[in-house]
């Protein structure tokens, strides 16, 4: 396995991307990115290559979020972004603006899948090692959201 640094330099960017799509909160994310690559120090003898480092980092990561809500669980609604509040469109085109919106609103762990898949083009194998989830069950349930998406995209 590469050293941390190199760890850090390959996929912190990732790490922060997945968290802040969790959290959509900055500093959240910086902190939760940090305990990530904190708790990969101490557990790096414990990676058995069984999946990418950046799986293994994801659902580390993803652990942590989790650790944190549990930590504070009055703040999980707030990191609900309800992106009907920004007057600025002009940032996405309509119907992918529309998209995130929904995406937004799905419940977990659909929302996970969905945006594992959109955001950070994951495999579905990796997003299930990542959600704790069979492959296919990450499939299936991306399919149905998309279609469903598609469909209020549509209305």
């Amino acid at each position: 396995m590469k050293n941390i640094e190199k760890l850090y330099d390959l996929y912190s960017k990732d790490v922060y991307r997945f968290i802040y799509s969790l959290s959509f909160d900055e500093e959240v994310s910086k902190d939760i990115m940090q305990t990530t690559f904190l708790e990969c120090i101490k557990s790096i003898k414990k990676f058995k290559g069984n999946c990418s480092e950046k799986t293994w980092l994801l659902a580390i990561a993803k652990n942590q979020y989790y650790t944190y809500i549990k930590k504070h669980p009055f703040t999980e609604d707030l990191y609900k972004i309800d992106l009907n509040k920004y007057e600025d469109k002009n940032e996405f085109k309509d119907e992918y603006y529309q998209a995130l919106n929904i995406i937004n609103q799905l419940n977990e762990p659909q929302r996970q899948i969905m945006i594992l898949r959109l955001i950070n083009d994951l495999s579905f194998k990796e997003i299930g090692k990542i959600i704790d989830k069979s492959e296919n069950y990450c499939r299936v349930n991306f399919f149905r959201e998309k279609k469903k998406i598609a469909e209020k995209l549509r209305d």
